[in-house]
């Protein structure tokens, strides 16, 4: 399962937050309610967070070449001391179901536990089940980005008269 050292304590949970879009004064606070969240999930299991984040500016979750915090963590993914993936939901992560499938067999093959803070829920990522409803998330994830686009440039499109 996983090719991790047994002998290194994995107490090291990676922590991600994204800020995607900001539609007025109270979106600026989604950085601050992210890592609440994550932080009780640490503090509940004892893990010593570490902090990527991506909330300056736009950072769609439909790519990852926009979002260097992501990049750095996935380098940290294998690593013995990593007990697994902390986020405040499945959208923050990927917005793209491959990404996603990606992830979680990522996941799978190094031993790591994902949880969504947001609705303090673990994914086992082998568990048949839970990468079932992950993959279902990620799906609605990706069509809402792309209903998102597409209303967005109708919008900009109305109002340049086009």
């Amino acid at each position: 399962m996983s090719s991790q050292s047994s002998h290194v304590p994995r107490k090291v949970a990676l922590c991600y937050v994204r800020l995607s879009y900001t539609k007025d004064e109270n979106d600026r606070q989604s950085p601050e309610r992210q890592k609440a969240n994550i932080q009780r999930i640490c503090d509940r299991e004892g893990w010593i967070p570490e902090w990527y984040v991506d909330a300056d500016g736009h950072k769609s979750g439909r790519e990852v070449k926009n979002r260097p915090g992501w990049q750095e963590l996935e380098k940290r993914l294998q690593d013995p001391d990593v007990v697994g993936l902390i986020s405040n939901d499945s959208g923050r992560m990927h917005r793209k179901t491959w990404r996603v499938g990606y992830l979680l067999d990522q996941m799978d093959e190094y031993g790591l536990r994902l949880i969504l803070a947001l609705q303090d829920r673990e994914y086992d990522a082998s568990d048949p089940t839970d990468r079932l409803l992950l993959t279902f998330m990620a799906l609605q994830d990706e069509h809402y980005a792309n209903d998102i686009a597409i209303k967005a440039k109708d919008s900009i499109n109305y109002r340049k008269g086009l």
